[in-house]
């Protein structure tokens, strides 16, 4: 009986041992890594959230973000004059707090559709791309028409 009861009590004593507490760091509660270069010509993450996706052959991850505009008719796929959409595109790395979670790491590129009204009053729909850091527009007008097409084709992935 007296084996027992100092058994269990070494066994508390090991228990509480392992029951220290740390305060959590910065990098524990943000995603430190996850942050955009200064510079970028719009703020797409105080936009709101239309919809998101992984790339795993690139290893990368998105978020559509739209202005309210933009958002209103994100379902539709028709934007009126004043939409804006913001595509940020990060890399993957792993998340230390979950085993085998992926979640954003470095940023890759912000690239931005805006539809405004043309010289002959027409909808048009202007995309910019920009990427590093510091950052600076990217120009390739052959890839261009084609992310374009892409972020206009994406629909809003809500909640029903």
């Amino acid at each position: 009986m007296r084996t027992l009861r100092i058994g269990l009590v070494g066994l508390a004593l090991v228990l509480l041992a392992g029951c220290g507490h740390r305060t959590p760091t910065e990098e524990d509660v943000l995603n430190g890594q996850a942050k955009l270069p200064a510079g970028l010509p719009v703020a797409p993450l105080e936009w709101r959230a239309i919809t998101s996706g992984v790339d795993r052959t690139h290893g990368t991850m998105n978020l559509l973000t739209g202005n309210d505009l933009a958002v209103k008719y994100s379902a539709s796929g028709s934007y009126p004059e004043g939409s804006q959409l913001a595509l940020v595109t990060w890399l993957q790395r792993e998340d230390p707090h979950w085993f085998g979670a992926r979640i954003p790491g470095s940023f890759v590129a912000l690239e931005v559709v805006t539809v405004a009204r043309g010289a002959d009053g027409k909808l048009v729909a202007g995309y910019k791309r920009y990427a590093g850091d510091p950052v600076r527009e990217v120009t390739d007008a052959a890839a261009a028409e084609v992310r374009k097409a892409r972020i206009l084709g994406m629909r809003f992935a809500g909640m029903p």
